[in-house]
């Protein structure tokens, strides 16, 4: 018999070995399909291979045996493991496509009397996931064991040789056939991960609210509190009603003693709320990523906003949350044709990490509040236009 040594080989034995003993287990995978297809065949062939006449139940991804259990789960049902305990391991499959919530849902379920609950992760690096970069931020808390393509004895010289040919960058070639986890970071990235603050500095009340809403599509609606210290409040909503949105946003503004709040409205998609929280008398403003910026060096406000929050990340503003390190990482920055600071497309980032950078846009909508919302910047820069016109003038004159 031939036995293909891959990753979800080696979770599914790492699985059955914890199961015999009687253990409670979740093992997850990126989505239903792989789960069933892939995780969990391969868990029921090593069943098989044992002779053991574990009960599995396929609808409720299930399977016992004695005291021992292996719950199912997909990375796109996360929520469904809430609620579990006395978890003793969660194995999980292709990691590198889970969540960055992953971590923050699995470690309430690893307790109970005598539980000393373990996560096993096995995947093949991803360039701008969240676990290369918590891999190499957080060293003393991963072990990490590799093997490459080139270690598998099954794979033939002409199979690696098709692979080399058909894989053209050299970096994803060393990610692909080597294991090798690459850094998160592009040279062009709007801000290098080196640049962050390593602690929270300071205090202040002066609180701003950046605001990026779905739309139309399946992206969350996101509430980002930020002053220039820290990040005080991160709220993601899938689906609501423009009251339901109004509710959150009139909740936070009031915790907060916020000062400004600026909307993405690129979509037209936010003036419902836009025009609930003026009637209210807040604050807000409504921004278009395409719309003019304040400076002429900037091709639009997304590409300003974008380069002035990586100004005040550089100037002490403390970022702890995975997610918006990766999006602002995979965020690059060039000069296009007219000489001008632009953006790569919110398209092409949302096709390397798998969704939309909803947070790093609502967090730049924050700092452009906190730059422009009060006014003060506006006035300035108008009157510093007036008085160039005059100078000019009477230079001419002269």
């Amino acid at each position: 018999m031939v036995v293909a040594f891959g990753k979800s080989f080696v979770a599914s034995l790492l699985i059955v070995v914890n199961f015999l003993q009687g253990k409670r287990i979740i093992a997850l995978a990126q989505n239903y399909k792989a789960l069933n297809e892939v995780l969990f065949q391969e868990i029921r062939n090593r069943l098989e291979e044992l002779d053991i006449p574990a009960r599995i139940d396929t609808h409720a991804m299930k399977i016992t045996y004695g005291q021992g259990v292996i719950y199912g789960a997909s990375y796109e049902g996360l929520e469904s493991i809430r609620g579990l305990s006395k978890i003793s391991l969660a194995v999980c499959d292709e990691a590198a496509l889970s969540p960055p919530k992953l971590f923050e849902t699995l470690t309430p379920c690893l307790r109970g009397d005598g539980i000393t609950g373990s996560v096993r992760l096995l995947s093949t690096p991803r360039r701008g996931s969240w676990l290369n970069l918590y891999c190499k931020e957080h060293p003393d808390k991963v072990e990490i064991i590799t093997a490459s393509t080139k270690d598998n004895k099954l794979i033939t010289e002409e199979q690696l040789q098709l692979m080399r040919a058909t894989i053209v960058n050299p970096e994803i070639m060393k990610q692909e056939l080597e294991g090798v986890m690459l850094d998160i970071d592009s040279d062009a990235s709007v801000i290098q991960l080196s640049e962050y603050p390593l602690y929270d500095s300071g205090r202040t009340d002066d609180n701003y609210m950046g605001i990026d809403l779905s739309g139309l599509g399946s992206d969350n609606n996101v509430f980002i509190v930020a002053n220039r210290y820290r990040i005080e409040s991160l709220t993601a909503i899938n689906k609501a009603d423009t009251f339901e949105l109004s509710n959150v946003a009139e909740r936070l503004i009031q915790q907060y003693n916020v000062k400004a709040i600026y909307i993405d409205i690129t979509g037209s998609t936010s003036c419902g709320l836009l025009d609930m929280l003026k009637f209210k008398g807040h604050p807000a403003l409504g921004i278009n990523f395409a719309q003019k910026p304040f400076e002429e060096r900037y091709a639009n406000a997304r590409a300003e906003m974008y380069v002035e929050l990586s100004k005040a990340i550089k100037n002490g503003l403390y970022v702890d949350r995975d997610d918006i390190k990766t999006q602002l990482s995979y965020t690059t920055i060039s000069v296009n044709n007219s000489g001008k600071f632009q953006l790569c497309k919110k398209e092409d980032i949302k096709e390397m990490i798998g969704h939309s950078p909803d947070e790093a846009d609502a967090f730049a909508l924050a700092a452009y509040a906190m730059n422009h919302g009060n006014g003060t910047v506006n006035e300035a820069k108008h009157a510093s236009d007036i008085a160039a016109k005059y100078l000019n003038y009477l230079s001419y004159a002269n």
